[in-house]
């Protein structure tokens, strides 16, 4: 299973994902924009541009390079029968929601939005200290897919994050009873993704 988060920074993506790692019944292996960012992807290292392969002449995007590679390796885990839990903040100023979905539609997904009271979303941006004031209003105003129905939950970035880890790990029990797995299934399966064929 792939467990996505979408929403803004400051949010508590990381937080969330890292209590979850806590309670998940198996290895939850976390992918986030920073850490792919900082310590996956080569160009802060390399400190130039890349040619894109896909289109002569013209630069590497490479924030969207890096992030077609975090969700590719998030595919790769939950085809392996492990599972992965992704924190990200999709913008509609991008298409990556929908190559997002292209590249994981073999994949058993558990998509999450959270949503956050502006101005605690910019206090928290504030006391952090090591984002750019306002760019977390930006994200949330930006955030793709809006609709309601295109989550499987929809978390309060307010409340603690110990519940909200709860929540998700009791959403996707849910969903895998729903889909007649057994309680013997669960444990083999993570959370409860159904088994892979």
């Amino acid at each position: 299973m792939i467990v996505f988060l979408n929403g803004p920074s400051s949010s508590g993506k990381t937080t969330l994902s890292r209590n979850l790692q806590k309670i998940w019944p198996r290895p939850l292996y976390y992918l986030s924009y920073d850490s792919v960012d900082e310590h996956i992807a080569p160009f802060r290292h390399a400190q130039r541009p890349f040619s894109d392969p896909e289109k002569p002449g013209e630069a590497l995007d490479e924030v969207r390079d890096f992030l077609t590679v975090m969700t590719l390796t998030a595919a790769a885990i939950d085809r392996s029968g492990r599972d992965a839990v992704t924190d990200n903040c999709l913008f509609d100023t991008e298409d990556l929601y929908a190559e997002t979905l292209r590249l994981t539609a073999s994949c058993d997904t558990f998509w999450m939005r959270i949503d956050i009271d502006p101005d605690e979303l910019s206090r928290r941006e504030r006391e952090r200290g090591d984002r750019t004031i306002g760019k977390a209003a930006w994200q949330r105003a930006h955030l793709t897919p809006k609709e309601d129905a295109a989550y499987d939950l929809i978390l309060d970035g307010a409340a603690p994050s110990e519940e909200n880890a709860r929540r998700i790990l009791e959403a996707v029990r849910k969903r895998t009873s729903e889909r007649g797995i057994t309680d013997g299934d669960e444990e083999r399966h993570g959370g409860g993704c159904p088994a892979r064929g």
